[in-house]
């Protein structure tokens, strides 16, 4: 089970739209060592690239199939990164994401994750994403809570075309005990990330 703290004076409404939220450049930013997938994003380069789009993941199990609709076993989220320089620091960025499980749901809302600052970007040149995959992350907050300034990190691929059923992403936020990871070499696309069921990742070199 993850963590929050309670701050009930500081309960913020949730906010279920995948709306689209900079973030400002943060100069000295580096990756954080705050987890460690199996088999692949081990190496990276620092190129220029974004990375857009929103998508939906059924996790568990975190496969192409979609869970019952009455369980609300799913998760939905909306980002997207800009490192337009090629140093690994992200110039832009944003990360809206819910949790839809019923055990996640805070203060009887699902679980919402909202980025305020996106402060590496970096490209893994070692996944068998076809079109491209990054990893990146920074700081977000609680929405149903207020708890904030928590790191975060995400692994993303663009696997071709169409998303649904290619592309892949996964999350976690250490302070929370949380993360929405698929481990399994056997589970398309590069673990550690998760099928997307619904959605698409577009991976974009930019320079």
């Amino acid at each position: 089970m993850f963590k929050l703290r309670n701050l009930a004076m500081l309960t913020a409404p949730v906010a279920i739209a995948l709306t689209a939220w900079s973030c400002e450049r943060q100069s000295n930013a580096v990756a954080p060592a705050i987890g460690t997938p199996l088999a692949h994003f081990f190496q990276f380069q620092c190129t220029p690239f974004k990375m857009t789009g929103g998508g939906r993941i059924d996790f568990p199990p975190g496969t192409a199939e979609k869970n019952p609709p009455a369980s609300h076993e799913y998760e939905t989220f909306g980002a997207h990164v800009m490192d337009q320089n090629g140093d690994c620091v992200a110039d832009q960025g944003a990360l809206e994401w819910v949790d839809h499980r019923p055990e996640f749901r805070v203060n009887g809302s699902p679980l919402n994750l909202h980025a305020t600052a996106i402060t590496f970007a970096e490209q893994a040149t070692d996944t068998d994403c076809k079109d491209g995959a990054a990893h990146w992350g920074g700081k977000l907050r609680v929405q149903n809570t207020g708890q904030e300034d928590l790191d975060f990190e995400v692994w993303d691929c663009d696997n071709g075309e169409p998303g649904v059923g290619h592309d892949g992403f996964a999350i976690s936020v250490p302070a929370l005990d949380y993360a929405v990871m698929c481990p399994d070499p056997d589970l398309p696309p590069a673990e550690p990330t998760c099928t997307l069921t619904g959605g698409n990742r577009q991976f974009h070199p930019t320079h």
